[in-house]
């Protein structure tokens, strides 16, 4: 007995818009979910997530990131929550550094509009930064930031509108491909058949990987941090845009105020590897808090330099800092994962190139994320 044609492991980044973008074609979709959509425990959690255009990782992402663009709007628009708030972005550094002299490359290659601000401009117009000498900042106004609980929460909600069944609580355990299914097997001892499975369970993906893939990824620590103001007034969204900063002394991103009381801080601890996602540590070293404090201190002087919330997830690396997208064994297991803390801004591009693989569809690729490269 075949109980769907697709099933979703895992329903977080990617799984969640792919069981929306599925179910809205028509398409029979049964969904895993360990925990309950939009939980704490993998790289969901924290509030916001970056959205940007201007993407210092390469042209080949602009297709997605355009695509993700339009279905964020689509998602807003059927759900009615507002998930996409486009406050425009900055990133500040050194224009002749790898990252900046990479951003402005790809978005010239892309076509994707910024603009450059000098160090006086950006002071004038974006007094909440300190930029240190000869650093500017790029602009991009179609960049902002995503609610991400509420995203996972919107697309899980619209797909079940649409047919998707969801199963909470429910930890696959086994999946098993043959000629035409695969056999999914779960912790509470049952068993579903479907036509094809994507693996979307972003840390806890390896164990359903290829021996080969399994040793190219580990689930990675992310730490989050949160900051009084002096004037919170001056980090809402139409006056303090996302931002990344790369210098010499900090390396930093963070968000708007979204409460009206903390500013979302992060990046000044390298994301580092953890045995297993379930037994992360969440709470901070002192040595972690004295880090990310000390480069607030340095480049955000309008913040109190001691985090008032912290907070760690996990996600997902893979060898390279890619995802992998596309089918590996026999080609009914579909591979959506491995997005290496990077993969919310573009996950509903990523989830309709996966929907298109998946219905024979003609659409926007991801090809350049195939897991054959790193077999």
């Amino acid at each position: 007995m075949r109980h769907a044609q697709v099933g979703i492991i895992g329903t977080g980044t990617i799984g969640s818009m792919l069981a929306w973008r599925l179910a809205r074609r028509g398409v029979d979709v049964l969904a895993f979910e360990q925990f309950s959509p939009g939980h704490d425990r993998g790289a969901v959690g924290g509030e916001t997530r970056l959205f940007r255009l201007a993407y210092a990782e390469g042209p080949q992402y602009a297709p997605l990131l355009r695509r993700s663009l339009e279905l964020w709007r689509e998602l807003q628009a059927e759900s009615g929550d507002a998930v996409l708030h486009q406050c425009g972005g900055l990133t500040i550094g050194d224009p002749a550094g790898d990252y900046v002299r990479g951003l402005l490359d790809s978005a010239r290659v892309s076509g994707t509009a910024v603009r450059v601000l000098s160090t006086a401009e950006a002071a004038e117009r974006y007094p909440q930064h300190r930029l240190l000498d000869g650093e500017v900042a790029v602009l991009d106004e179609q960049a902002g930031y995503l609610r991400c609980e509420q995203a996972v929460l919107s697309a899980t909600r619209v797909a079940e509108q649409a047919g998707a069944q969801v199963l909470r609580y429910t930890e696959v355990v086994e999946i098993a491909e043959d000629d035409d299914s695969v056999l999914v097997r779960t912790a509470d001892g049952a068993a579903y058949r479907v036509g094809r499975v994507v693996v979307a369970a972003g840390s806890w993906a390896a164990r359903f990987l290829p021996a080969d893939l399994a040793a190219a990824v580990e689930p990675r620590r992310l730490l989050l941090t949160w900051f009084g103001a002096e004037d919170i007034d001056q980090y809402r969204p139409e006056r303090f845009p996302i931002f990344i900063h790369h210098s010499r002394n900090a390396h930093l991103y963070g968000t708007p105020t979204v409460d009206g009381v903390m500013v979302k801080v992060a990046g000044a601890v390298t994301a580092h590897p953890v045995p297993a996602p379930e037994a992360v540590d969440r709470r901070h070293s002192l040595t972690e808090v004295r880090a990310v404090a000390a480069a607030v201190e340095r480049v955000l002087p309008g913040l109190h330099p001691q985090p008032i919330r912290t907070d760690a997830f996990t996600d997902l690396y893979t060898t390279d800092g890619q995802a992998l997208v596309g089918p590996v064994g026999g080609g009914r297991v579909v591979l959506a994962t491995g997005h290496s803390g990077r993969g919310f801004k573009y996950a509903p591009g990523v989830a309709d190139a996966v929907a298109d693989l998946l219905t024979g569809a003609a659409g926007a690729g991801c090809e350049f994320l195939s897991p054959s490269r790193l077999r």
